[in-house]
């Protein structure tokens, strides 16, 4: 169903590669603050795990994957909790409003992939077909605030260092704006949530 080049319940070595990419990116970069899961202190915590399910992929899986996760687990809504001498309560959605897990940054992937006999051809978003005709890709992580996560190439014509101190660049560039646009599109949806000013007196009343 994504694409006539995955086979069904079999991993291709791209689905591998995701995965490995996704948790270095998210996971292993300390973006969820885990702390945060800790519901009794080292007996029980929230368990947080994302099932990611691709469509249709004609290229660009890496960044496309690392952009879903990232808005997937932002707007995502834990149930409140509180803790009382010994006694942990769950509440539901009914009795308080769930809350958002603790996130301390958003990293994003960015790819860049090299054409040409020396890869001085750089594109990025590139479509499946012209994967095929790529030399070699870079893969770089980070956050608006331009701390990387991780920066992955594997195989491929060797790149000039210049040129990878661009794509970093660029790279900069590309976080800030998917930064930006997720933290519009959360806003937009809380608003349209927000009827009434209930969502705010629910916050008011989880606190108190």
């Amino acid at each position: 169903m994504v694409a006539p080049s995955f086979e069904v319940n079999r991993p291709t070595e791209t689905e591998v590669l995701l995965a490995r990419l996704l948790e270095k990116t998210i996971r292993r970069s300390g973006a969820l603050d885990t702390e945060s899961l800790c519901l009794v202190a080292g007996q029980k915590c929230w368990s947080v795990r994302v099932d990611l399910h691709v469509l249709s992929a004609d290229g660009n899986l890496i960044d496309s994957s690392c952009f879903a996760v990232v808005a997937a687990l932002r707007h995502f809504r834990k149930p409140d909790t509180s803790m009382e001498g010994e006694t942990l309560t769950i509440y539901t959605p009914a009795e308080r409003e769930p809350v958002p897990l603790s996130w301390l940054h958003s990293p994003f992937c960015t790819t860049f992939d090299f054409f040409g006999e020396d890869g001085e051809i750089v594109l990025v978003d590139t479509t499946w077909l012209e994967e095929q005709l790529r030399v070699g890709s870079c893969t770089f992580s980070l956050n608006k605030h331009g701390e990387i996560c991780q920066i992955s190439k594997l195989g491929g014509k060797p790149i000039e260092a210049t040129l990878i101190i661009e794509c970093a660049q660029m790279a900069l560039a590309k976080a800030k704006e998917f930064t930006d646009l997720v933290d519009r599109k959360l806003a937009e949806d809380a608003k349209r949530r927000d009827k009434g000013g209930l969502m705010a007196e629910l916050s008011a009343e989880n606190e108190r």
